[in-house]
Parts: structure tokens; C-alpha cells; sequence
């Protein structure tokens, strides 16, 4: 992935996040009314900030794990059958 493409996705996957998660929690909680749209964009003024810091730092930590957690394992019988 080159470096713009990293950043655009950052920026994307961030804003993405952050607009949608804020206005389903901040509708839940207060309700789709006349002054829900105003609660929205407060709420994601704080969101998006958070959601690109954690896509910078944590999300690359988070594909690390899920390649671990995806690669393939060796056969145990297999490998105790040619230690013997």
C-alpha cells in the first residue's frame, strides 16, 4: 500500500467511523429529534479526532494479530509423528 493510499484510507475509515458511530449513539441516547442533528456534529467533532488516532496506532497492531490469529498452524500429529 503505498503512502497516500495509507493516509486516504486512514482519513476515510476514520471519518466513516467517527460520522456514523456518532450519530447512532447520539440519536439512541437523546433521540432523532430537531436538535439531534446539532448533538451529532458536536459528537463528531470528538469522534473523528479519536477514530484517526486509533486507526493510526491501534488498527496496525489489530492486523498483526488477525494475520496471527489467521496463519495457518502446523499440524500437531504431524509434527509429533516426525520428531520420532
Amino acid at each position: 500500500m503505498s503512502r497516500k493510499q495509507f493516509w486516504l484510507t486512514s482519513l476515510l475509515s476514520s471519518l466513516t467511523m467517527g460520522l456514523m458511530m456518532s450519530g447512532i449513539i447520539s440519536g439512541s441516547k437523546m433521540g432523532f429529534g430537531p436538535e439531534w442533528p446539532a448533538v451529532w456534529f458536536h459528537s463528531f467533532l470528538v469522534a473523528w479526532p479519536c477514530a484517526l488516532t486509533l486507526n493510526l496506532t491501534v488498527l496496525p497492531q489489530v492486523r498483526k494479530l488477525a494475520a496471527w490469529l489467521c496463519a495457518p498452524k502446523e499440524d500437531l500429529s504431524t509434527s509429533e509423528l516426525t520428531e520420532q
